[in-house]
């Protein structure tokens, strides 16, 4: 009897404080944002119309939703370049954003987001063109434990971590794309730092198009335990660590993840791992990654740099990773492979017209006119020649000559503009068969006899 009653006075108590809870409205009832979140106690909603606010909100400690009216597209909070975060998260606030472009902040650190000790979550919202002169574009979070769903994050800038920094936190990031943000040192997407024991949690995330000046082009672990599934890093660029930088401790596991066409100007195209515990791959696409973009001679790993780092591949898919324009997938150390290595095979490939190059099957190549490199190329690593370039022989081999002319000029044999050197048979015999039989015999001395007198 006695947890009956215990029981019936817990829902007393929750029904009570739904049925106290209250909707505040901006800017009808409250002219700004802030005097909303103030006005608001455990449990309210403050809902704002759509337009553009020009102020900076705190919140401080509670648990109150702030949520638009008409979403993200239309409803903005905007920084307007003053010297101050757009939004503060402070003192074990638990608080929900939802459906707001948070925009414009400039400040050090978290020039969108500022966020210290709290617990908030951000749902359905855009942070653009936040400037962090040191760390955190668009949300700079320390001691916290994040909470980031349906979130873009565009065009932000900092330090490091232009979109997201993260120290001594946890978090979840889910359904949520990191998309050309850009840090003058680490992270142009997401900069994860000393999160260990506890775990950030990524999935269903897409890092396309960011970039650094030094390491981790879309995402930077140092000492921290992560998680990533079902996810994209795509035409990410660093100086080390195109698309994943991993350094010092700490434990990644990634599943059901594509590296797609990322590239560093050093070492490791995809990622780059140095000095960590573990890093798993489990079923992930390592396709069309490049180490030594700038073809220097320095660099190397198109798919994964590893060294002094416990690397695992789980039944992989991985082709066409390169160093400068050769293949190259691993260097320094080795990973352990478990399973099978899968290939593309993708039926795409680098078409060349004249001198340029795309990426296309094999029917839409020709029937544009283009010459095919073959399945699985890409354009770094063929040479267009052009229109007028066909097969040649030297002696028995077939090269791809530029024009007819280079061709004879080299001592060869020109079979055709556009006529590729599969399709040509190179054949070399001696001076004495003159009927190109392969066989020196009395059907050559016939022909000798036969063609005797004054040359025409």
């Amino acid at each position: 009897m006695r947890h009956s009653k215990v029981l019936l006075l817990t829902i007393n108590f929750a029904m009570a404080t739904l049925a106290c809870a209250d909707t505040l409205l901006v800017p009808s009832e409250y002219a700004t944002i802030q005097e909303g979140i103030d006005a608001a106690v455990e449990g309210d909603v403050v809902q704002v119309a759509g337009g553009t606010y020009n102020e900076s909100i705190t919140f401080s400690g509670g648990n109150i939703t702030v949520m638009s009216e008409t979403g993200a597209a239309n409803t903005f909070i905007d920084g307007n370049g003053s010297s101050a975060s757009v939004v503060s998260f402070l003192e074990s606030d638990v608080s929900t954003l939802d459906g707001f472009t948070i925009q414009n902040g400039s400040t050090e650190d978290g020039a969108g987001m500022y966020i210290l000790g709290a617990s908030p979550t951000i749902q359905n919202c855009i942070l653009s063109g936040n400037a962090a002169t040191r760390n955190g574009g668009a949300i700079f979070a320390e001691a916290s434990d994040l909470s980031i769903n349906n979130v873009v994050f565009s065009g932000n800038t900092a330090k490091t971590g232009a979109g997201v920094y993260m120290r001594s936190s946890s978090g979840t990031i889910t359904s949520t794309s990191f998309e050309h943000n850009s840090a003058t040192l680490h992270a142009g997407g997401l900069y994860i730092k000393d999160s260990s024991p506890d775990v950030v949690a990524l999935s269903d995330v897409n890092f396309e198009g960011n970039s650094a000046d030094s390491n981790g082009g879309a995402v930077y672990n140092k000492n921290s335990i992560v998680t990533v599934q079902d996810s994209i890093l795509s035409l990410n660029e660093a100086n080390q660590g195109g698309g994943w930088f991993h350094y010092q401790a700490g434990v990644t596991d990634i599943s059901n993840t594509t590296f797609l066409g990322n590239k560093s100007l050093g070492s490791g195209g995809a990622a780059y791992l140095k000095n960590s515990d573990s890093v798993t791959f489990t079923i992930c696409t390592l396709e069309s990654n490049i180490a030594d973009s700038d073809c220097d001679g320095v660099g190397g790993s198109g798919a994964i740099y590893i060294f002094g780092t416990e690397v695992t591949l789980d039944n992989p898919t991985i082709c066409t990773n390169l160093v400068c324009d050769e293949i190259g997938d691993f260097s320094e150390e080795e990973p352990t492979i478990i399973g099978d290595i899968q290939g593309c095979s993708s039926g795409i490939g680098a078409c060349c017209g004249g001198t340029g190059c795309w990426e296309m099957d094999y029917t839409s190549c020709l029937e544009g006119g283009g010459v095919f490199a073959g399945e699985d190329t890409i354009c770094e690593m063929v040479e267009c020649l052009g229109m007028e370039a066909g097969g040649c022989c030297l002696n028995d081999t077939c090269i791809m000559a530029a024009a007819e002319s280079a061709c004879l000029d080299a001592g060869g044999e020109f079979h055709g503009a556009l006529v590729e050197c599969e399709d040509v048979e190179c054949y070399v015999g001696c001076p004495e068969d003159i009927n190109g039989n392969g066989s020196v015999d009395v059907l050559d001395i016939i022909d000798l006899i036969s063609a005797w007198g004054a040359c025409p």
